[in-house]
């Protein structure tokens, strides 16, 4: 029979984006995460999805309280196909003798979910499904050793699909300088003789691409952005397993929520012009969170138009995060000529930094505090 899987990890449901947001866009984040859930949960329906794989880090740590717990145990419910599988990942690892979050999930899931807490091979031929799951649960926040290491390379049923499913950093893939995130290597994942990995932790989808039927290891990446150092807009994996042995994957998007980061260089109100008609064109005030760095230098008349501007911007997107210390006033003699008494010390101080030709952040500087002298 032909398996039909939506691949999914780093939900991270609880994370709750205080310090740097407003209270209005911290809870837009906050909501955008649950609102994902539900959309993985349709689109896996709307896919006539067998399975459910979510490879750790659906909580954002341990102590999400019992009603979100208990709320995403019920969206997971609404799963259509034969199982849900979730693994617990290093930010909502499961603790043996007593762990309040898992036992309130657990309490509240229905027998279409099944929780990988223990390092062994599930069989999900009770669910009518000709599949092997080899899970790696995390055990602690942070571990020097692979979660799959129990793992034995041997000969296997060829009648039945051999899953891994494991969260950590993969060599060669993932950050982890000191080794403290169960890290794995693509050799330890070969000799372990499975036929396919999906793996969590790396937020990133591993191959980068739309579709594909090469790689046997995935990275999902996170189906929900949560910082600017997450710029794509959420993913998850469709993963088909055909009765040939033959498999293929593709890319859904997944997220509510987008982060940006932009670069412009300015010269001219028309290069405000034209940022602002690239704000129209691409960002919305519902889903785009923009760090916006600006560069070069802008007339003195158009520079004091700057602030307006930024407000303007704001009003398109649902946040924005301006940097202006490399965006400079471009001061000519004839400012400086119309602004200060001729022969007096800001007059010929500020004169002699334009024609020096110097650091314009020292001019800048300047001329800021010369301004705040004289209010």
């Amino acid at each position: 029979m032909s398996i039909r899987i939506l691949h999914t990890a780093d939900l991270h449901l609880g994370m709750k984006f205080g310090g740097r947001y407003p209270p209005q866009v911290q809870e837009r984040l906050i909501r955008s995460r649950w609102e994902t859930l539900q959309t993985l949960v349709n689109t896996a329906n709307e896919h006539d999805t067998d399975l459910m794989v979510i490879a750790g880090d659906l909580f954002h740590h341990l102590r999400v309280p019992q009603r979100e717990v208990k709320a995403a145990a019920q969206a997971l419910s609404g799963f259509a196909g034969r199982v849900v599988l979730v693994l617990p990942g290093n930010h909502d690892f499961f603790q043996e003798g007593g762990c309040p979050l898992w036992d309130h999930f657990r309490e509240a899931a229905d027998d279409k979910l099944l929780f990988l807490s223990e390092p062994k091979p599930y069989s999900l031929l009770d669910y009518d499904l000709p599949l092997i799951i080899y899970p790696g649960p995390c055990t602690a926040k942070h571990s020097p050793q692979s979660a799959v290491g129990w793992i034995d390379p041997e000969v296997r049923d060829k009648e039945v699909w051999h899953l891994g499913v494991a969260h950590g950093s993969l060599a060669g893939v993932s950050p982890d300088f000191d080794g403290q995130y169960y890290p794995m290597t693509q050799a330890d994942l070969h000799r372990a003789g499975l036929d396919l990995w999906l793996l969590g932790h790396t937020h990133l989808r591993v191959p980068d691409v739309d579709q594909g039927h090469k790689a046997r290891v995935l990275f999902a990446a996170t189906p929900e952005p949560d910082g600017f150092d997450c710029s794509h807009e959420g993913h998850a994996w469709l993963i088909d397993l055909e009765e040939d042995r033959s498999l293929s994957y593709r890319s859904l998007k997944t997220g509510r929520c987008r982060f940006s980061v932009l670069e412009a260089e300015l010269s001219s109100e028309d290069d405000l012009d034209a940022l602002r008609r690239r704000f129209q064109k691409d960002f919305r005030p519902e889903r785009d969170l923009v760090k916006l760095v600006l560069k070069g230098s802008l007339p003195v008349e158009v520079f004091a138009q700057l602030g307006d501007f930024l407000e303007e911007l704001q009003q398109m997107v649902l946040y924005l995060e301006p940097e202006v210390s490399g965006l400079f006033r471009r001061l000519t003699v004839a400012d400086v000529d119309q602004a200060f008494t001729q022969g007096s010390f800001p007059h010929r101080l500020l004169k002699r930094l334009i024609q020096e030709g110097g650091d314009p952040r020292i001019l800048q500087l300047a001329y800021d505090l010369i301004q705040e002298v004289k209010s």
